[in-house]
């Protein structure tokens, strides 16, 4: 009798360990597709802003984009802004693309984007499309892992960089590419012996420039 709760016990700790094995791998699937669906929310919701245009009469003159630009310095949370205005209280101020990008990823509890213009614009494609879409070559990811990289791509133009908005439509019409990329860190040890230490993870978003 002893002798049978011995090999139980053994074969319980065996099997106990396969389960747990399977059961952080599962933890990590659902956390990749978490974060994947946070950075797709957040590109989209950059591109958005970005490709947004006031009315005339509005403020801001006749068709004219004041989200059209990289960041508005606004380093604390980026979310409690006006319609008409920043957190920093200047009302001909509007969020930038960073901003609007960083307030989605913070309700998915991801870290804010590292921004890389004017450095690089456009990250190299590994097939090389003209639209600067992904795949992206390795060096594109960042070293650390759960931190997200912006990569903000005007009118398809590698060094194009807007630190300001426009102030009049000659965007009209363009594209506006934002991109976030990411390398995901494993909480558990059963998807690293399969799929290497980390993953990386991509998200970007085309849209259209409007304009009055």
């Amino acid at each position: 009798m002893r002798r049978q709760r011995g090999q139980s016990s053994v074969e319980f700790g065996a099997s106990a360990i396969v389960l747990f094995l399977l059961l952080f791998g599962l933890i990590d699937l659902g956390r990749v597709f978490y974060f994947d669906v946070g950075l797709t929310g957040a590109t989209r919701e950059g591109a958005r802003q970005a490709s947004w245009f006031v009315l005339p009469g509005a403020g801001g003159g006749s068709g004219t984009n004041p989200s059209l630009y990289d960041d508005d310095g606004w380093a604390q949370d980026p979310c409690p802004y006006e319609p008409n205005g920043n957190p920093t209280g200047d009302p001909n101020t509007y969020p930038g693309i960073k901003q609007s990008v960083d307030c989605n990823l913070n309700k998915y509890h991801l870290p804010s984007s590292v921004l890389q213009n004017p450095a690089t614009t456009c990250p190299t494609s590994v097939d090389g499309n003209v639209a600067y879409n992904p795949p992206y070559v390795d060096s594109t990811y960042p070293a650390a892992v759960n931190q997200p990289l912006l990569f903000i791509c005007y009118a398809n133009t590698p060094g194009l960089d807007l630190t300001v908005a426009p102030t009049d439509d000659s965007y009209k019409g363009r594209d506006v590419n934002v991109i976030l990329v990411m390398n995901f860190g494993y909480a558990g040890g059963f998807l690293p012996n399969m799929l290497g230490t980390s993953l990386h993870i991509v998200a970007n978003t085309h849209m259209v420039v409007g304009s009055y």
